[in-house]
């Protein structure tokens, strides 16, 4: 009897243990945070920053627009001395004046000879080798003219009768399509001058892997342009194209592992970091395919939203100019 009563007892606290235990796991899964969201997996790199961070940090966001596509390279331009050209103009002046100059006698020599007259083939011989050297000269010294300064030298010849300025443009990078690029020189913050393409250069450049273009600019173009010799001056190079783009402002962008990224908001306190085509410089600003017109993207601030993404916390003063 005791045996039984022993027995009955043993099952009861074992369930009365496993009824214990069932409970307690229950409540260390009520206590275990809920997975998370599919929306919550998805996002992409960013932080969550609220409206009163947000004024602290001193963020400012604006609108993303659409531009047209245009391949853009900033480079210098220096004016150069119009008294090399003037001197190069003056060699290919005098190689064609003697060249015509050989061709007429030689056409007289010739007709002199044929009628029988006081001229012999020796003599018209003569003159045929002179006006192979002098066309020779004349070759040579345009050959040297377009290494020098470009191809156009009709334009150039303008250019040594004060008609303009001829000026040297360096870029940083190779340039697609010099010829059919469109050329304008910075007059002021916002204003601009057309500039003539002449040629390629063929002097290295300041830069490894750089690119050099001459240019013209005519009077009437320069204006109040100061363009004396030695003077230095912003180039920009681009060729439109009919391509709309969305545009992501320089000031919004940032450098990371890299690559180049911006913020964008995506929601109440989301901003989530999305990439920018650095290598492609459109306007003011640089291409971003993910983005759509009317995205707001951080303009002020970036860097300090990447210091806050990688946990190293917004720097001290933060929301101060």
């Amino acid at each position: 009897m005791k045996s039984l009563r022993w027995c009955l007892l043993s099952s009861l606290a074992c369930v009365t243990l496993l009824n214990a235990g069932c409970a307690k796991d229950k409540d260390d899964d009520d206590r275990r945070p809920p997975p998370a969201a599919a929306a919550e997996a998805e996002l992409g790199p960013g932080v969550n920053v609220d409206a009163a961070s947000r004024e602290r940090l001193g963020l400012v966001l604006t609108p993303v627009t659409q531009a047209e596509d245009a391949s853009v390279a900033d480079g210098v331009a220096t004016v150069l001395d119009s008294a090399a050209l003037t001197a190069t103009v003056d060699d290919i002046s005098a190689a064609r004046t003697d060249v015509n100059s050989q061709t007429e006698l030689v056409r007289r020599l010739q007709h002199l000879y044929d009628e029988g007259g006081n001229a012999s083939l020796q003599a018209v011989e003569a003159a045929r080798a002179q006006l192979a050297s002098a066309r020779a000269r004349l070759t040579a010294a345009q050959s040297r003219a377009r290494a020098d300064w470009g191809d156009s030298l009709d334009t150039l010849q303008d250019l040594s009768r004060g008609q303009g300025a001829l000026l040297r443009a360096e870029f940083p990078a190779t340039l697609k399509g010099g010829a059919d690029l469109h050329y304008a020189i910075a007059a002021g913050e916002a204003a601009f001058v057309n500039a003539t393409f002449i040629g390629v250069s063929r002097a290295p450049t300041q830069s490894t892997g750089g690119a050099a273009v001459t240019l013209a600019v005519s009077r009437k173009e320069a204006g109040d342009l100061a363009l004396r010799p030695g003077t230095r001056l912003r180039v920009i190079a681009s060729a439109a194209q009919s391509a709309q783009q969305v545009i992501v402002p320089e000031g919004a962008v940032i450098a990371d592992s890299g690559a180049f990224w911006c913020y964008v908001q995506r929601g109440a306190e989301r901003l989530e970091r999305v990439a920018v085509d650095g290598d492609h410089r459109v306007a003011a600003g640089y291409p971003a395919s993910t983005l759509k017109p009317g995205d707001q993207v951080v303009t002020r601030g970036a860097p300090l939203l990447l210091s806050l993404e990688r946990g190293a916390g917004a720097p001290a003063g933060a929301d101060e100019d």
